[in-house]
Order: C-alpha cells, then structure tokens, then sequence
C-alpha cells in the first residue's frame, strides 16, 4: 500500500471513530442508522463499564443512572488513561455538581482519590505519600485516608458532636 493510500485511510478512519465516540460528520458511504445504532451500542458497553467500576454510584442512582450517565457522555469523551474508573471518577464529579452524590458515593470517591491523581486525561496512580479527606453528616464525622506507597493505607474516622 502506497504512503498516499495509507494517509487516506487513516483518515477516513479517524472520521468513523469521530462520527462514533464525539458525534462527528458521517463519513461519506456510511448509514447514517447504522452507524447511529453502533454509537448507541458503544455508549452502553461505556455505561456497563462505569457500573462495574463504580457499583456505588450505580445502586446510588438506580434506574436513573443510563440515562444521567448518558447526559454525562454526550458532552465527555472517554479519558484516554484510567480506563472505567477513570471515567466514572468523572461521573461522579459531573454528578455531585448537581447534588447528587449520595455519602457512600463519596466514600469511594475518596477511596479512587487517595490512590490516583486525576489530570484532564484521566487517573495516574500516586507515587507519594498522600492525605485525603471527607466530612460527612450522617453521622457527622469526618473522615481521613492516608496513603504511603509501599507501606499502606490508613483511614481514620473522627465523630463530631455539634
């Protein structure tokens, strides 16, 4: 194959991949329905990852989480490193600027933030020591995870009775 064909057809690849994952042009031969229903195919096997990685989040929103993950979605790509995780990290920072994170949900917000460091392309795990918090009020406490690499994690709990 030609160095001219090799180009063309990267590039007709990369406008199916945008036509299928950030609602670019449809190419030119395409089904418009067809690719439509692959889109729509990606973005459940997207969802169902975010639910694997993130079961909290899911029981927490219930049946509501396709569609409000769906929402999330159409406006975010996939982070390029940190897979599901990474991405559900996302969600559920687009999900408690609504107010909807429920407590637990935080705890494992807190549990993903006290291992990884979130960047604009996704979760990178920690290499130094870190602390974390999070102040919850059913009960009110708040809550500290430290983490060492190598050595652990601590978490502590501290009860607040005002």
């Amino acid at each position: 194959m030609s160095a001219a064909a090799r180009s063309r057809l990267a590039t007709q690849q990369a406008a199916v991949v945008s036509a299928l994952v950030s609602d670019g042009a449809i190419p030119v031969g395409f089904d418009a329905e067809h690719l439509h229903v692959a889109t729509e195919s990606l973005l459940r096997k997207r969802c169902r990852s975010v639910a694997r990685a993130w079961p909290t989040l899911a029981r927490h929103l219930g049946l509501e989480f396709p569609e409000q993950f769906a929402a999330y979605a159409e406006t975010t790509p996939q982070p390029r490193h940190g897979g599901p995780l990474a991405d559900g990290r996302g969600f559920a920072n687009w999900t408690r600027q609504r107010g909807w994170l429920s407590e637990a949900v935080r705890l494992q917000t807190l549990a993903v933030d006290v291992r990884f460091v979130r960047s604009r392309d996704g979760l990178h795990p920690r290499r130094w020591a870190t602390i974390k918090f999070a102040w919850l009020t059913q009960p009110r406490r708040l809550v500290i995870a430290l983490r060492w690499p190598r050595i652990g994690e601590r978490w502590f709990t501290v009860r607040l009775g005002w």
